[in-house]
């Protein structure tokens, strides 16, 4: 899954120095606003390209904030990443998302791979990884992959769904029924 149905909101074009919670309100505005229009599958980027300062206080309210509101009632199958080009530059997020037990994928550096910014269990950061460098697994295959139960990996692959670190896609099993199968989300 690519970012093709995405947007990239440009945090600089506020300002080089953002660092109070009115104007990371306002920002928060903003970036709800956008979800608004984005189709499903959609990702909204949020560049810090340009920032001098970005402060603990204007994240939380903003980038934070936003992706609580997303995990909470947001629209489904919409996603939230973060750009940055350094991890210096992203550092006081990921401990503001840390703080809130919250994650969010990030595309740190030149490299642009995607990482985890925030809080994310080792047993879940796991399960992330092996679905990033298979492109897709479905719960058996964790499974095997993890040497656990098909239910917990089950229980793996639906969290990292409900956090939206991966995309989670609904198949028939050729002996009947359905299964989840979890996609890794692709810049």
């Amino acid at each position: 899954m690519g970012t093709e149905g995405g947007r990239r909101f440009q945090l600089s074009s506020y300002g080089a120095r953002l660092g109070t919670r009115l104007e990371g309100g306002r920002v928060r505005t903003e970036l709800l606003r956008e979800f608004a229009g984005l189709p499903i599958g959609g990702v909204l980027v949020i560049d810090l390209a340009g920032l001098e300062v970005l402060s603990g206080s204007f994240s939380d309210e903003a980038i934070v904030e936003a992706a609580a509101w997303l995990l909470e009632e947001g629209p489904p199958q919409r996603y939230l990443w973060v750009s940055a080009p350094s991890f210096e530059t992203a550092e006081d997020l990921g401990e503001r998302l840390t703080a809130r037990r919250l994650a969010l994928l990030a595309l740190v550096g030149r490299d642009m791979v995607p990482r985890v910014l925030g809080r994310l269990p080792p047993y879940l950061l796991d399960a992330w990884k092996l679905v990033q460098e298979r492109g897709a697994l479905t719960s058996r295959e964790l499974a095997e992959l993890l040497g656990v139960s098909v239910q917990g990996a089950a229980v793996r692959l639906a969290e990292l769904g409900r956090l939206r670190l991966v995309s989670l896609e609904r198949e028939t099993r050729a002996m009947g029924g359905t299964q989840n199968r979890a996609v890794a989300l692709r810049p």
